[in-house]
């Protein structure tokens, strides 16, 4: 077994027996690496990896969107809302300008959320079921975009 298959195995394990705010941790963390790889592709003119990862994080924009409760979760959910929406929005400056000091910012921003949602998940369980109510996951049944559909909005070239 290969380490890649390792560390998914670890992943999906950890992710079945997580909290809302544990799946939301961890989609972060896929977010940041997907960034963090993406700028340093772009460092090298790899084309293909660069185009990889910002589709993925693409994708993994969407799965925190999805998790938004708007009907309940009030200001915050419409405040991750428009984060997301603008780290996406600077995901598409950076490709267009070819420019990867745009997406190390964007890592250290939601890097910056990302341990914001530790603490919530490290604060007592009032904390925990705040956090929760503007979310609204069930993860068997969350939505995914097929490639062809991040594709379709995303064009990828040198």
């Amino acid at each position: 077994m290969t380490n890649f298959m390792t560390a998914l195995q670890y992943r999906r394990a950890a992710t079945q027996q997580a909290s809302v705010v544990g799946l939301v941790i961890a989609l972060l963390d896929t977010l940041i690496g997907d960034l963090s790889r993406a700028a340093d592709a772009m460092d090298k003119n790899d084309i293909s990896t660069r185009c990889d990862q910002l589709i993925h994080g693409f994708k993994v924009l969407t799965q925190l969107e999805s998790m938004l409760n708007m009907d309940n979760g009030g200001e915050a959910a419409v405040n991750l809302h428009r984060f997301y929406t603008h780290v996406r929005g600077q995901m598409l400056a950076a490709q267009f300008k070819l420019d990867p000091s745009i997406l190390r910012t964007q890592t250290r921003i939601v890097l910056e959320v990302r341990e914001a949602w530790q603490q919530v998940d490290s604060a007592p369980v009032q904390a925990l079921h705040t956090a929760t109510s503007m979310m609204s996951v069930t993860p068997a049944i969350m939505p995914q975009m097929s490639d062809v559909e991040v594709r379709a909005s995303f064009s990828c070239s040198g």
